[in-house]
């Protein structure tokens, strides 16, 4: 299933389960809790993610 993609963060392989945080602009992958939460806190994300790209209900918010 996710025999060739690699952890954005470490580099590692993502096994069975993948870990995913969607930005506007692109879907970031994480072999595991721990690198998502590593790269969330780097990045300064608050916990809540970003509505995912095909999503149109978003009303304005960000300026």
């Amino acid at each position: 299933m996710a025999d060739n993609l690699l952890c954005d963060l470490c580099g590692l392989k993502i096994g069975a389960q993948v870990w995913t945080l969607r930005l506007p602009t692109q879907e970031i992958r994480f072999c595991c809790e721990g690198c998502k939460g590593i790269y969330q806190m780097l990045n300064n994300f608050d916990g809540t993610e970003p509505p995912p790209v095909s999503g149109a209900t978003s009303s304005e918010g960000e300026k």
